[in-house]
């Protein structure tokens, strides 16, 4: 597939990179213009919030292509154009490949989370927000600064418990409920487990979907 004469002008991707996101994060930006070898692209967002691109780094771009499924491509950013809306080049620096996005659907749901930090003793009670196979959000009374390795505890099911390791991704405190809102991306997760995850996502969608719920 042949990027630059498959990308449309006005077509809204998906930014990958190391600097701002992990892999459950989407963070969107919209093709403005084609150029010979580069794009130009505005400047990522997320509900509303700026994510400055760096020069010279590399990102991963993805779009949609209906029934033929989703892809990515590597591109390296190239330039920052000032004007009234922030703008970047960047160059692609490979062919666009298809990908699976079967565990990135994120489910809201309430489960008793228990996060045990690597630097401390002490493990944490919190309450599951939402999670899908690559990382999930959990309300929590203490506070984790981005980083922090935790061992995660999750309640699935009433009779079924995981265990998987994470990094802290993102953390704020919600004023409205007076707790922190901790985002765990899931690193170094078996694929039995990840399994179990994408099941039980998968088996809360169609009962959803069978009460007309989504």
């Amino acid at each position: 597939m042949h990027i630059l004469s498959e990308l449309k002008i006005g077509e809204r991707i998906e930014i990958e990179s190391r600097q701002f996101a992990s892999a459950d994060e989407q963070i969107v930006s919209q093709v403005i213009d084609i150029r010979d070898d580069s794009l130009l692209i505005i400047n990522p967002i997320k509900q509303g919030i700026p994510y400055p691109l760096t020069l010279g780094h590399q990102i991963k771009v993805i779009f949609y292509r209906g029934d033929k499924g989703i892809f990515r491509f590597n591109a390296v950013v190239k330039k920052r154009i000032n004007k009234s809306l922030i703008i970047y080049e960047i160059v692609p620096t490979g062919e666009a490949d298809k990908i699976q996005r079967r565990f990135y659907y994120r489910l809201e749901l309430v489960r008793k989370v228990v996060l045990k930090p690597r630097d401390q003793d002490e493990e944490i009670d919190c309450m599951m927000k939402d999670i899908s196979g690559g990382g999930m959000k959990v309300y929590s009374k203490t506070p984790l600064s981005v980083g922090t390795k935790v061992d995660c505890t999750i309640h699935l099911r009433d009779n079924e418990i995981i265990k998987v390791s994470g990094r802290v991704v993102r953390s704020y405190r919600e004023p409205d409920i007076n707790e922190h809102v901790i985002g765990i991306s899931f690193k170094d997760i078996s694929e039995n487990t990840r399994s179990k995850i994408v099941s039980f996502i998968f088996e809360r969608q169609r009962l959803l979907r069978k009460k007309g719920l989504i």
